[in-house]
């Protein structure tokens, strides 16, 4: 899929098992109510768990072309210049621009920005104990499980850069997503991408 929709489609995976697990993503995990894993969510809100593989991608398909045909409130991005890793601080620099005078009302929004490492071997035991890949792994929350809260103003830009301290990860492999969260209904208003920090 992200061959298809490229950096506006942003996803990563909040491992629950094992070593790949941090405590956000048991957080976040009950917040959202899950009632298993591994389980997909879209915009915030559970999506139908997909049992057949062949009905995988045009489920999802029909969802992410849906959410894209809407106008949006927020217009997103990461700016290269300071969305780097600067050792040992990875930096994430974001700009938004609210698009929609509706955005002064919204009073329960979050600004979270993830770092994720793609490609983490791991020895998985549903696998007969091979190594499998684990793909956008989520390493750290910024500030905290919830984010950032924040508020919009129409016709006022908003700025801010982000740091964390480097943990022990692949830098090549490392990628940022930030997305602008409704605490209240848990949908994601926006969302951005880098896929790897350092390119």
């Amino acid at each position: 899929m992200a061959l298809t929709y490229g950096d506006s489609l942003v996803y990563f995976s909040y491992y629950m098992l094992g070593d790949l697990t941090i405590e956000p993503n048991v957080e976040r995990w009950r917040w959202y109510g899950t009632p298993a894993s591994p389980w997909g969510f879209f915009d915030g809100s559970p999506s139908p768990q997909v049992t057949e593989p062949d009905s995988f991608y045009s489920w999802y398909k029909d969802m992410i072309d849906g959410a894209r045909s809407q106008s949006t409130v927020l217009e997103m991005w990461l700016d290269s210049a300071t969305t780097v890793i600067d050792s040992p601080l990875v930096r994430v620099g974001v700009h938004i621009n609210p698009t929609d005078s509706v955005v002064d009302r919204m009073e329960t929004l979050m600004l979270v920005a993830i770092i994720y490492e793609d490609s983490i071997p791991y020895e998985s035991q549903l696998h007969g104990g091979d190594t499998v890949y684990a793909r956008m792994v989520v390493r750290h929350v910024v500030a905290d499980t919830w984010g950032i809260p924040v508020s919009f103003e129409f016709g006022t830009e908003f700025d801010t850069t982000l740091e964390i301290v480097l943990g022990d990860w692949q830098q090549d492999m490392l990628g940022a997503a930030v997305f602008v969260q409704d605490t209240t209904t848990k949908e994601v208003v926006q969302s951005v991408v880098k896929r790897r920090i350092c390119e």
